[in-house]
Order: structure tokens, then C-alpha cells, then sequence
């Protein structure tokens, strides 16, 4: 497996000259050649690390790309009656708790997914693992927690959050301890009324409380951000995302404003994507501004140490390696 690291740097064709951002916004492409790419983190020392569909979590080290760890569990997301299999998934999330690497073991079927955590790099069978969470209702539809994304951790790194894909009917949001590798479920949407499946990302807010978001349905501008008290496990606030078709990824900027990737998810296709800035403001008002960046197939984000937002693009063609990451300076 090749991966190559980009050597032309500069802004991209498609970034918007009408926004409010365009101007101060510059786009470099810093790593190309992932199939599917998903989550992207840092390490203690600065290190970029992405999760790669191929059963991969790939770091940059001194700049050039090392497959950090290797050998998870694959599997396709879709198929039909023909026999056709397509969008690979491998891991999906990886996040750095102090110098443990925690990553979500999405390779598996629904109910068998676990997050493994690694001391070092190396072969996924070292990884030591959380329990799976089977399923929580008598619904039959319901196998189980899967596709395990948007890893986030306290500042004490005692509790780590996780995003379930398993069963719509409840679209939990899980919670895992480092030390006792007991994960569970914690918040259902569905349980509190919210409408809006699929979670996403998770960030930790303030005052005990944890931002989720949530993608909605394939194809459809219903994407929300809740605000939820971890004491009594109920939402504080939500917030729909005007406009923003499928959000998948959230970085938090200052205050009450968070970078967020619009995915438009298609089923079959990659469509073009964009990075918006939303300001959570009073009484679940949400403003939904234009950075001008847009990109195929974004699916996560986070800020690095340069105060860059790295964005995963899943570029024209999923299953091909034409993923790659890109920095945006000028948000933060």
C-alpha cells in the first residue's frame, strides 16, 4: 500500500469568492493517496492521524506517512441483490488520550464493534478492547451498536464519548472508561424526543455537558447539534443546521461558534461538500455562515496545533485511494 504526500500546496479552485471568509481562507492539501478516510486527530507531539478504510490508522511522522496501525477488520456498509459491496469501512475513529491511541474497531457487524486502545503502533490484534454493546430494545431490527465514530474524551481522559450507528430507533451516544474498558450506552436521542438520527461527533462543552451531532437522513438538510447534560442525561439545547445537508464533522472554534463539514451524503456517489462555521446562539438559533472551502465527500475535522482546520475528503470516487486530508488556515 503506497500513500503519497501532497507536494502542491495552495488554494483550491472550488472555494467561493462570495463568502465571508473567502479572502483569509487558503486550503493545502497535506496528505493524499487514503481510501475512505475518516476521523482525524493528534497526536502528544503533534502528529496528524487519520483512519484509513483499508484497516488503517495512518500518522505523519516528520512528514512523511507511516501506517501507524494496521491489520482492523474490514467490511462494506451497502450492498444489493446483485452481489455488489460498496463503501468500505475499517476504522472510523481514532483520538489520543494522553499517549494512548483510542480507536473504534468499526470493521465489525453491529453489536460486535469495540474500542481498542494501543500503548505503540503495530498490528490492530494488540489493541486491548472495550465491550461491544448488543442491543438495548426487543426490536428486532436492533442488532446492536456499530460504525462506532466521533471519539471525544474529558480533559482527565476518564471518560471517553462515542457515536452509535446501530439501531435508528434509539441513536445512542456511548460512553467508554479507559481504565475499566467498560463502554455503554448514555444518551438516546430518541428517548428524548429528538427526531434527527445518526451522531456523529462528539465534543465535550462546558459545565458538564457534551455537543453532539447529528447527520439526519441521507440527503436531507435536517442536521442538528444538541447540547446535553451528562448528570442528568437530558438535552440543554439543540440547534438545527439551516441548510446543511448531512453534517458529519464539528471542531470547536471559540466560544459558541464550531467549525462544521457538510458531507451530502449520496448513496452511490460522492457529491460536493462544503466547511461552514455555525454560532450557536440563544433559544436554538443557530447561524450558518460560508467559509468558502468546498470539497468531496468531507467526512471529519479537527483543529491541529497550527490553529489549521484538517478536514478528510473522501475525493470523487469512494472505495479508491483518492481520499486525502486537507488544512484550512484562516478560521481560527
Amino acid at each position: 500500500m503506497k500513500f503519497q504526500l501532497a507536494i502542491t500546496l495552495g488554494l483550491f479552485s472550488c472555494l467561493l469568492p462570495g463568502s465571508a471568509f473567502a479572502e483569509d481562507v487558503k486550503v493545502e492539501t497535506v496528505l493524499r493517496g487514503l481510501q475512505n478516510p475518516s476521523s482525524v486527530s493528534f497526536s502528544p507531539n503533534g502528529e496528524l492521524t487519520v483512519c484509513d478504510s483499508r484497516g488503517l490508522v495512518v500518522m505523519l511522522k516528520e512528514g512523511k506517512p507511516v501506517n501507524y496501525v494496521t491489520g482492523f477488520d474490514t467490511e462494506f456498509w451497502k450492498s444489493d441483490d446483485t452481489g455488489k459491496k460498496w463503501y468500505a469501512v475499517g476504522p472510523l475513529s481514532a483520538i489520543w488520550v494522553g499517549d494512548t491511541l483510542v480507536v473504534s474497531d468499526s470493521g465489525k457487524g453491529d453489536g460486535e464493534e469495540t474500542l481498542l486502545m494501543f500503548s505503540a503502533g503495530g498490528k490492530a490484534s494488540t489493541g486491548v478492547a472495550t465491550n461491544p454493546v448488543g442491543p438495548t430494545s426487543d426490536d428486532a431490527a436492533d442488532k446492536g451498536e456499530g460504525n462506532l465514530t466521533g471519539l471525544s474524551a474529558t480533559a482527565d481522559g476518564k471518560q471517553i464519548f462515542v457515536a452509535g450507528q446501530g439501531f435508528d430507533g434509539k441513536s445512542w451516544v456511548l460512553s467508554a472508561d479507559p481504565q475499566t474498558k467498560k463502554m455503554q450506552p448514555l444518551l438516546s436521542a430518541d428517548e428524548n424526543g429528538i427526531a434527527t438520527n445518526s451522531p456523529m461527533q462528539t465534543l465535550v462543552g462546558p459545565d458538564n455537558t457534551l455537543y453532539v451531532l447529528y447527520s439526519g437522513k441521507g440527503g436531507a438538510a435536517d442536521g442538528l447539534i444538541v447540547q446535553w447534560d451528562l448528570a442528568t442525561k437530558k438535552p440543554v439545547a439543540q440547534w438545527k443546521l439551516d441548510g446543511v445537508i448531512n453534517p458529519m464533522g464539528m471542531a470547536h472554534i471559540d466560544g459558541t461558534k464550531f467549525a462544521v463539514v457538510e458531507n451530502n451524503w449520496a448513496l452511490n456517489n460522492v457529491n460536493e461538500g462544503r466547511v461552514v462555521t455555525v454560532d450557536l446562539g440563544a433559544e436554538g438559533k443557530a447561524e450558518v455562515a460560508e467559509t468558502g472551502v468546498k470539497l468531496h465527500g468531507p467526512v471529519a475535522c479537527a483543529f491541529g496545533p497550527d490553529n489549521r482546520l484538517y478536514v478528510t475528503q473522501i475525493g470523487e470516487k469512494m472505495d479508491a485511494a483518492e481520499g486525502s486530508v486537507v488544512a484550512i488556515s484562516g478560521l481560527k
